[in-house]
């Protein structure tokens, strides 16, 4: 059984959104843009450590639009798939479909704070349930995002203790009575050795002096210190958990560690109170990364997927866990219009059919493009440096912005449009005028063309048919001369397509002359030639030598693709 979607209609900062979701999700987007809400929805009609009271609507609850109105109502609809536990199909019987499916439904009204939870497997026939009776068999298991770590540990291990507790056999609890009572004698002996070291004795000496001179009643009443435990069952109770290195007791880590520690108690505790043949238990934690370094957000975010039984929601803010999430798993919530809702409806095939062609270029550099308001796609290394020093220089904060510069490296420009788009992430690119030599016809009577590949690729890319070949020796010096190039630019532009003259090089050439002049000690042409040989490794080298200086006309083409991108994010 799973959650397929979920639809939230005025519900705090979503005013209509349908949210799908796959067997493990994860949840991504900007701060406040509404995953923690988006959670606490699913928490209202599912999470059984929340009482009535606890779900009973608030004022705030209540979308309130862009002009200031509040809604009279909002809902939560929750739609299940796979059905087919024998427990839940009792305790919902008649309201599941024959198919599996069925709706859980809670309705909120803002007159009287007042609230309903329906169900069924007829939208047009819900049933208002009397109670969360449902909750015995199917329910959701949460993990706050702002936990006290070492509380939570000590409550979680509590948990565990008395759940496994209750899993022993009559054997087994044989066998521990009478471990139990060796080890009640054994504690006596040690809190009565310790009462009796001198020091000890000594330091509660004048405590219990001072309690009998201020009043008869502690006559017969002595503070004592030792190990605090009345009884071997409340020792047991008080146990800490403690760790080891090599052999050598040890303190429990940082907070890094003790996450881990917390997930893996959660994890444990979680599949010791599961039974996957009568309930049904769906995860939700909100950013697990907490306090970890890269390699162990990596390695959580598939302990996630592969270790917890049933469907997983996971929030986060961090590219190293998105990198280990199938694209189609993948939620992004955005802003539109002053609401919140999720890019083309959550998990979906057309962010899966849009990464076919990634493939193993999946890495951190895409995933963080995941988390931009705006991403803006180059050539190369080169292009990268040149362009987060541009930025520098014109005082323009990419990460203020949160804009993203992502190098496409030899993977076709198609492939990072298609994904950004299904995640409705703006774009820009800016990509080379390349024009090079093709050979058509039969063999032995082969024609040679000249094909502009780089005027294609724009045209492609803002969705505009292709021009064809062109008859030796056309090149990029044509293309501008014959009003080729501006035609294409001019068309490209508004869809955040920009085509160089003919590379990077040259219009650094074009548009920053007396920066380049002289650059290594080389004249222009030469200083063109030059960059264009070890492209990143002189890149850098240029940079460095402009330094402050390294600032485009406001009116180039140099700028503009950066400047599109900022639009852009400030408008997302």
């Amino acid at each position: 059984m799973k959650i397929d979607y979920v639809e939230l209609k005025k519900y705090r900062n979503f005013a209509d959104a349908h949210i799908n979701f796959a067997k493990n999700s994860l949840v991504i987007g900007s701060n406040d843009v509404g995953k923690t809400n988006m959670i606490h929805a699913l928490r209202l009609l599912l999470d059984k450590s929340l009482s009535d009271a606890d779900i009973e609507p608030s004022t705030r609850d209540f979308h309130c639009a862009q002009d200031g109105t509040q809604a009279d109502s909002f809902s939560i609809r929750i739609a299940f798939s796979e059905v087919t536990q024998d427990a839940v199909l009792s305790q919902l019987k008649g309201l599941v479909s024959a198919s599996g499916h069925f709706f859980l439904e809670f309705r909120a009204y803002s007159a009287d704070h007042s609230y309903e939870i329906a169900a069924g497997h007829d939208l047009a026939n819900m049933e208002v349930l009397p109670s969360r009776y449902y909750l015995k068999y199917l329910h959701l298991k949460y993990i706050h995002s702002q936990r006290d770590l070492l509380r939570y540990i000590r409550s979680e291990k509590t948990h565990l203790l008395r759940l496994a507790q209750a899993a022993r056999d009559q054997t087994q609890t044989d066998a521990d009575t009478t471990q139990l009572v060796a080890l009640s004698e054994l504690l006596e002996s040690v809190n009565q050795g310790v009462k009796n070291l001198h020091y000890v004795a000594e330091a509660t000496k004048d405590l219990n002096d001072e309690l009998k001179a201020l009043s008869h009643h502690h006559a017969g009443y002595n503070v004592s210190l030792d190990t605090g435990a009345i009884g071997i069952e409340q020792f047991i109770e008080q146990l800490e958990l403690g760790a080891s290195t090599n052999g050598s007791r040890v303190m429990l880590g940082g907070d890094g560690r003790n996450n881990q520690i917390l997930l893996a108690l959660w994890k444990a505790k979680s599949v010791l109170e599961y039974d996957q043949h009568s309930e049904v238990v769906i995860y939700c934690v909100e950013e697990p990364e907490a306090h970890l370094h890269p390699h162990q957000q990596r390695k959580l975010a598939s302990y996630l997927i592969s270790a917890l039984p049933g469907q997983t929601i996971v929030t986060s803010h961090s590219p190293q866990i998105a990198a280990s999430y199938r694209p189609d798993s993948i939620v992004r919530l955005l802003r539109d219009n002053g609401a919140s809702r999720a890019a083309n409806h959550g998990c979906s095939n057309c962010i899966d059919n849009a990464w076919t062609g990634l493939g193993y270029r999946m890495s951190i550099l895409p995933a963080e493009a995941f988390f931009a308001s705006a991403v803006m796609l180059v050539e190369g290394p080169s292009e990268m440096l040149f362009y987060n020093a541009l930025a520098r220089a014109h005082s323009i904060d990419l990460d203020q912005s949160n804009v993203s510069l992502l190098s496409v490296d030899g993977v076709s420009f198609e492939v990072y449009r298609r994904v950004l788009n299904a995640l409705e992430i703006p774009w820009s690119m800016r990509t080379d005028n390349d024009i090079s030599n093709i050979s058509l016809g039969p063999q032995g009577a082969q024609v040679t063309w000249r094909q502009v590949a780089g005027i294609n690729r724009a045209l492609a890319m803002a969705g505009l048919p292709p021009q064809p070949h062109r008859p030796v020796p056309y090149d990029q010096a044509a293309s501008l001369a014959d009003g080729n190039w501006h035609a294409v630019s001019a068309a490209a532009a508004p869809s955040g397509i920009f085509l160089s003259r003919i590379d990077l090089e040259h219009d650094i050439a074009t548009e920053l002359p007396t920066l380049l002049t002289g650059f290594k000690g080389h004249q222009l042409a030469e200083a063109v030639t030059y960059l264009q040989g070890k492209k990143a490794i002189r890149m850098q080298q240029f940079i460095e030598h402009c330094g402050a200086l390294l600032r485009a006309p406001e009116d180039g083409h140099l700028l503009k693709p950066l400047i599109h991108c900022i639009n852009a994010a400030a408008q997302a």
